[in-house]
């Protein structure tokens, strides 16, 4: 039987408050991986941890403009947010996972990378 390739990638965050005050954000998995010969993927972002929030814009960013990611992220809802790859070039690529703390409001980022396997097809 030959093999699907997922066009939905699926990244958990994880917000873990520590005794000393600082804020760890952690993303499953890092690298989120996109399989090879797979076109116009989805990768989907779900915030895991209560008291926190996705802001309304710029939830998930790129550290560069490419062309494998024509479009801004977008937040779903507060814990959801979602990014277009077209999945073209085999790389690893840098992007900001940026998290809002719900009492506060201080902004948190974490700098994880997306593994794209390269070779799809989608186009504009």
């Amino acid at each position: 039987m030959p093999h699907t390739p997922k066009r939905v990638v699926p990244v958990g965050v994880d917000v873990t408050a520590n005794p000393d005050g600082s804020v760890l954000i952690t993303c499953d998995p890092n690298p989120a991986e996109v399989i090879q010969g797979t076109s116009n993927v989805l990768l989907v972002f779900t915030l895991n941890t209560s008291g926190y929030r996705f802001p309304t814009a710029g939830a998930i960013t790129l550290d560069e403009v490419l062309e494998d990611f024509p479009y801004n992220s977008w937040t779903i809802s507060n814990t959801q947010a979602a990014l277009f790859d077209h999945n073209r070039i085999a790389d690893t690529f840098d992007y900001t996972v940026t998290v809002i703390n719900t009492s506060t409001g201080v902004d948190y980022v974490v700098d994880p990378e997306i593994k794209n396997g390269g070779g799809g097809t989608g186009g504009d």
